[in-house]
């Protein structure tokens, strides 16, 4: 089991709003555990116990830590995939977000006295180029790092995350971070309305 693991997947945090699958999560940090055994612990069904660890390993935060045969049927022991888990919202950047957060920055922009005409094209450059340095920004791996950290506070952990993002890139990898900054600069300073 790891010491913490990064989950990303949405459904994730609905399965948690659930008591059973959160009770479920406590006991399968402490130890390795049959269906069974859950359920006896927990005071419900093997098949409740089944349904909700089915769902638990869709979204890799449980996992199959042994199998013991036992007279002609072969037990499965589960365990969570790490003692702590972070969620992070993100990964979905064009679907879910990319030009709406885009959108609500140029109004921000524009309420601090930036005057921008920002058209399809502009706004889909833009787009891109975000969606290229947040997927940079997200490398599972370091995030993972930076949380296990209890001296950081949010602001130093984004500090730390994006001095080890530029730290890991390969020189090509840096071009391209350098060349969507680019891109997103010539898209703003084009389209302010009076310019020059």
């Amino acid at each position: 089991m790891k010491e913490s693991k990064v989950i990303r997947d949405p459904r994730a945090f609905q399965l948690l709003a659930d008591e059973t699958r959160l009770r479920m999560i406590y006991l399968m940090r402490a130890k390795e555990l049959t269906v069974s055994q859950m359920a006896a612990d927990l005071g419900l069904s093997p098949q409740t116990i089944y349904h909700h660890i089915k769902k638990l390993k869709e979204s890799d935060m449980v996992e199959v830590s042994k199998e013991v045969r036992v007279d002609h049927l072969v037990e499965s022991y589960y365990r969570a995939t790490a003692g702590i888990f972070h969620f992070v919202s993100g990964g979905c950047y064009d679907k879910c977000r990319g030009k709406d957060l885009v959108g609500k920055a140029f109004k921000a922009l524009g309420n601090m006295g930036h005057d921008l005409d920002i058209g399809p094209v502009a706004l889909n450059s833009i787009s891109k180029s975000m969606e290229m340095l947040r997927k940079r920004r997200e490398d599972p791996d370091i995030i993972t790092k930076v949380y296990d950290m209890d001296d950081l506070d949010p602001f130093n952990q984004n500090d730390v995350i994006e001095f080890a993002m530029l730290m890991t890139m390969s020189d090509g990898e840096f071009e391209k971070y350098i060349d969507a900054q680019r891109k997103i600069r010539e898209a703003l300073r084009s389209s302010r309305k009076g310019k020059h």
